[in-house]
């Protein structure tokens, strides 16, 4: 049997690059061509469509990401390849998340390239394509220090950037003006939280974990410092 397919493009030389390249094949038939505006639901589920080719661009990324939801509710078995101009990460990573199995930047791939694909996506041994793996080990990474940003409360933060400049606990009591004891309770958290032993192993954490806020403490030290009508000298 071959693999049923179906292309959604508006640009006619990737239209006749992909049907050429199909026609070609003998394990993949192409059942139909629509443009972007033509999309059918009904007839995606007439047509028995196992892949799906679409296009995406700057202009149309929404109605795509719609378009995948609707198919993919029709049936979650049709796989999605999104075939696109567009490189932003967030739009990237949308796409993975609404249902594409993969999502290939046109301008460095060639229409020749799309029947591996298809046939990858048909026997679910599709890899993420490099031209999108990037994009979505950035988000990770953004998603990951994003949760770690909100493992910590602002005030641990701050605390946490004295702790790494070697302030004692007095001293953050001075610099901050809240007890000690809250200081150390907030020192028992943070150390719970990021689960270390103790509050330099926690700060060296931190600060390889972007979470120390050096720029809130430079602003509000060199606001205290024009307050004064001092000039001060390099700090942090």
């Amino acid at each position: 049997m071959k693999i049923r397919t179906l292309l959604i493009e508006d640009d006619p030389e990737w239209i006749d690059g992909i049907k050429l390249t199909i026609e070609q094949s003998r394990d993949i038939v192409l059942i139909g061509v629509l443009s972007g505006n033509e999309i059918e639901l009904q007839m995606i589920k007439c047509l028995e469509v196992e892949v799906i080719v679409i296009n995406m661009n700057a202009d149309n990324d929404m109605e795509v990401l719609k378009a995948i939801d609707s198919i993919i509710d029709i049936n979650d078995n049709i796989k999605i390849i999104v075939l696109s101009s567009v490189e932003e990460d967030r739009v990237i990573w949308d796409a993975y998340l609404h249902g594409a199995v993969n999502y290939v930047v046109k301008s460095a791939v060639c229409s020749r390239a799309i029947t591996k694909l298809i046939r990858e996506a048909h026997a679910n041994t599709l890899g993420i394509h490099h031209t999108s793996a990037q994009a979505i080990r950035r988000e990770f990474q953004r998603q990951r220090k994003e949760l770690w940003s909100k493992l910590l409360t602002p005030q641990e933060r701050k605390i946490l950037c004295y702790v790494y400049q070697g302030k004692t606990t007095s001293e953050i009591h001075r610099i901050l003006n809240i007890e000690e004891k809250t200081i150390d309770n907030h020192v028992t958290s943070i150390n719970r939280k990021l689960q270390v032993k103790n509050r330099r192993e926690a700060a060296q954490v931190a600060n390889k974990k972007g979470l120390l806020l050096f720029d809130e403490i430079r602003s509000q030290f060199y606001s205290a410092f024009n307050i004064l009508g001092l000039i001060p000298l390099n700090f942090i």
